[in-house]
């Protein structure tokens, strides 16, 4: 495993690679920055894999966590928001993917990211003005919209922060993560 950063954060970013049923997860190369490869395999982790991350060995006393989570991991991710020493707070942004996907119930276009806060981490919110919804086109194996990124730093400010299972860097941002 890579180690994790010594630096202690504000903001914690993170989009586990949520466990599906069997040990790997195909991305479906259907995306619009896709580049008509064959899908791509990668690792995912059990729940009780990501809730053993020492994620609050690297939080500041008031921090804020922002977790991304697919409705069939709902529970789980409340699980993981209290291992990480966090508490639920509220849905902080819906993903309205553009394109959808077939699911086992219904067809899937949302992905939900759930806020969890620890200490006073509301009296550093510098804005309520930022909107819940975000409309936005897949993009590439789980890439998020960018306006997610900018959304909590107008919220939070430009304070220390890391986005956990990163995919790709952004300025002003540390990136943990096997596919960076």
């Amino acid at each position: 495993m890579i180690p994790f950063p010594d630096k202690k954060y504000r903001i914690i970013y993170a989009d586990p690679p949520w466990h599906f049923g069997s040990r790997f997860r195909s991305a479906r190369s259907d995306c619009d920055d896709g580049d008509g490869q064959k899908p791509l395999t990668y690792d995912t982790m059990s729940t009780s894999e990501i809730r053993a991350l020492p994620v609050s060995d690297i939080c500041l006393k008031n921090s804020v966590l922002f977790l991304w989570t697919t409705d069939a991991h709902l529970e789980q991710a409340t699980w993981v928001i209290n291992s990480w020493g966090f508490k639920y707070k509220t849905v902080a942004f819906v993903w309205n993917k553009l394109r959808r996907n077939p699911g086992n119930w219904t067809v899937k276009s949302c992905e939900l990211c759930l806020l969890g806060a620890r200490g006073r981490a509301h009296a550093f919110l510098e804005t309520y003005s930022e909107w819940q919804l975000v409309e936005a086109k897949r993009r590439g194996h789980s890439r998020k919209p960018d306006e997610v990124r900018r959304s909590i730093v107008r919220m939070f400010g430009d304070v220390p922060r890391i986005e956990l299972f990163a995919r790709e860097r952004h300025g002003g941002w540390d990136v943990w993560g096997v596919e960076i």
